[in-house]
């Protein structure tokens, strides 16, 4: 009996130390990529579009990586992160797809002395993966607002949403699912992008009033 006893409290010592010291090689930083491919737009002449910096609220305005194993509760992974904050990688990733468009003549981040045709601002209003019990989902959402040249007028305004099912709870699914949210939300913004730039300008629509 004494033995046995012995034995467990020796597990319980070793577990407690395992959790204290996690391993180093277990921890990952992840990262999010912009997409490959290009939408083609006939009749739009390639302008130049700025893209100014993705908001994120509190909570996924860092590195780590959120997850919630509750409602209402979030809690970051110990071991695991994304490379920078989520925000500056969707901003990249925006780049990455916008710069491989044939109709895009430029992506502007930085400060411009002149005034760009087009101005693109999207907010990461959630990124997070919700545990309940053995399985999970991953939720990513993003709000967009397209603004046209020095009038400021708001050319289009969109909303991404999703969720994706887990079956591994784990920091390298959610980070796989989350790609292939963004990846759905950078479709998106592709197509609202190349579709107001092929409108017609609001102060060019009008009728021509000859006197």
């Amino acid at each position: 009996m004494k033995s046995g006893l012995a034995s467990l409290c020796m597990v319980l010592a070793l577990g407690g130390c395992a959790l204290q010291r996690p391993s180093p090689h277990l921890a990952m930083r992840y990262r999010l990529s912009g997409l490959r491919d290009s939408l083609t737009a006939p009749g739009v002449s390639p302008a130049v579009l700025r893209l100014l910096p993705v908001d994120a609220p509190q909570g996924i305005d860092t590195a780590a990586m959120v997850y919630s194993p509750a409602p209402q509760s979030i809690m970051h992974y110990r071991d695991n992160s994304w490379v920078v904050p989520p925000a500056d990688l969707v901003r990249q990733a925006l780049a990455q797809t916008l710069r491989r468009q044939p109709w895009i003549a430029a992506v502007e981040t930085d400060a411009v002395p002149a005034v760009p045709a087009w101005t693109l601002h999207c907010e990461l209003e959630r990124l997070e993966h919700d545990v309940d019990g053995p399985t999970g989902r991953v939720r990513l959402a993003m709000d967009c607002q397209l603004v046209r040249g020095v009038d400021g007028d708001l050319a289009a305004h969109w909303r991404s949403a999703g969720v994706l099912p887990l079956s591994t709870n784990d920091a390298a699914h959610y980070a796989a699912a989350a790609q292939q949210l963004l990846d759905a939300a950078l479709r998106t913004a592709v197509s609202r992008v190349a579709a107001a730039m092929a409108a017609p300008s609001p102060h060019n629509s009008g009728p021509v009033l000859v006197p």
